[in-house]
């Protein structure tokens, strides 16, 4: 069948979805109206042998006839086993790594066998999203390359390289190009070099971005490609104060420079050790001690604002002796990859949002509000995403107990028959007292202060309505335990 650019763009487009795909979308991902799509689909069924290749349904959209499509050869190995993001990142990694230099779009393109069209939208989206690196895409005579810092360039590269899922070390040889198990064995040893001299681990996600930035330099200098500015950069007085006061870090990045520059039989700049230095400062090292002396008025006053501010947040009283320790030592290398631009994905962030939801809206609300203040941005998601587990397992280890009042119509021995029963099946409960209708009418103002819920054996609710009050049968039948248990969980879902 003879077909044109365009409706191969649709019919790749469709080959990626598994389900029906409406008519608005994909005029926005192919640049033409709807009807223009309706116009193409018409015509891609004329021009089948096979039968319609797609299926529209009112409301719905359209969707592949994958039978027909495998029948017509299209689903063959010319096309791409990578989604459009993976392309895109790959050939964003293959055009990062080589620049500055110009690298041929033919040579870039040509593993995925995919349309003039979508080859021009790839590299659309890429000027857009190196656009947030002050990073520029050039483009001239079927070749391209990317302009800009050296600095930005190797942000661009570790962004996009740490889209990877790889926890263990072990498992990124196969998310890093042209990575050898030569450059594979030399980086895991550079690390075991930094663990035995600092007699500490390098947990993740840190391990995986030193790891992630000796594979940039061993790639780029190895292609000649780095900027020449770079081999004569001068150190800022404050980052020769950032070398002063590490002094036993900057031996350990000089270290593996040394290293490197034997590795691949080059000189290797002095400034790499500073940017090597940056990342180990950015790195929460299990060796560093716990004592509040050791840090410096910035990272404790920081630490105490956001156990404060979340705190509020959350509505929960915060005990700081309880989070403070463990999360000094969390916050000083945080504060340092923020002020050195140096970005951690947390592979959890999605689990931590759906298992800690409330959680992690509070703690982003409430930090974000803090480093807006102070710092004038706001902290990425991922960041967010580890101080949230701080708080989770601080509400975990720390549960707020419900104070219970228990109220019957008189009978005091009622009452007390219904508190041991209570007690006996929710002993998590803090039956703050048992009283007659009578008293807590008499007393309901400061009652109320104190009291989350009201159990009782008779009609009754409060005149402001605001305490929740469940009846119960005196002898707290599995039916009424059943109704606790509900209302309880209702209640720990909203202070959450």
């Amino acid at each position: 069948m003879s077909i044109g650019d365009k409706e191969k763009v649709i019919l790749e487009i469709l080959s990626q979805e598994s389900g029906y795909l409406n008519s608005k979308d994909i005029a926005a991902k192919v640049g033409v109206s709807t009807r223009t799509i309706a116009r193409y689909v018409k015509q891609i069924n004329i021009e089948s042998d096979v039968g319609p290749l797609v299926i529209s349904e009112k409301g719905k959209g359209y969707t592949l006839n994958y039978d027909n499509y495998l029948k017509a050869g299209l689903g063959a190995s010319k096309v791409s086993n990578y989604s459009p993001i993976e392309r895109r990142n790959e050939i964003l990694l293959r055009i990062l790594f080589n620049s500055p230099k110009f690298t041929s779009t033919d040579s870039l393109f040509e593993p995925y066998f995919i349309s003039e069209t979508v080859s021009n939208m790839d590299l659309l989206s890429i000027k857009n999203k190196i656009s947030k690196y002050n990073l520029k895409l050039v483009r001239r005579n079927r070749q391209v390359k990317i302009s800009g810092l050296e600095s930005s360039i190797r942000q661009a590269i570790i962004e996009t390289i740490n889209k990877t899922n790889a926890i263990n070390l072990k498992d990124l040889k196969g998310e890093f190009p042209d990575l050898s198990s030569y450059d594979m064995e030399f980086i895991i040893k550079q690390l075991q070099v930094i663990e035995l001299n600092l007699n500490s681990t390098i947990p993740y996600p840190y391990n995986i971005n030193i790891f992630s930035h000796i594979y940039i330099l061993i790639n780029r200098y190895r292609k000649g490609v780095i900027d020449s500015k770079n081999e004569t950069e001068k150190l800022t007085d404050s980052e020769k104060k950032l070398i002063s006061i590490n002094v036993k870090l900057y031996k350990i990045a000089e270290t593996v420079i040394n290293n490197l520059s034997l590795y691949l039989h080059r000189n290797i700049p002095n400034i790499e050790k500073y940017y090597v230095l940056q990342y180990l400062v950015s790195s929460r090292l299990f060796s560093e001690p716990d004592d509040h002396a050791s840090y410096s008025q910035e990272v404790q006053s920081l630490t105490r604002n956001l156990i404060e501010e979340i705190g509020k947040e959350m509505n929960i009283s915060i005990s700081r002796g309880d989070i403070e320790s463990e999360l000094l030592g969390h916050i000083k290398p945080m504060l340092n990859r923020v002020s050195n631009q140096i970005n951690i994905r947390n592979k959890l962030l999605q689990d931590i949002k759906i298992e800690y939801a409330d959680t992690f809206e509070d703690v982003k609300e409430a930090t974000n509000r803090i480093f807006e203040k102070q710092y004038g941005q706001k902290l990425s998601d991922d960041e967010i995403g580890f101080l949230t587990l701080y708080f989770a397992k601080y509400i975990e280890q720390h549960p707020r107990k419900i104070n219970v009042l228990i109220m019957c119509a008189s009978g005091i021995g009622t009452s007390e028959l219904l508190k041991v029963k209570v007690k006996k099946y929710f002993p998590q409960l803090n039956i703050i007292d048992v009283v007659s209708l009578r008293q807590y009418e008499n007393n309901q103002i400061e009652f109320n202060k104190v009291i989350d819920l009201i159990i009782t054996t008779i009609g009754y609710k409060t005149k402001d309505g605001k305490k929740p009050v469940i009846l119960v049968n005196a002898m707290f039948t599995p039916n009424d335990q059943a109704r606790v248990e509900k209302i309880l969980k209702e209640l720990e879902k909203g202070e959450n």
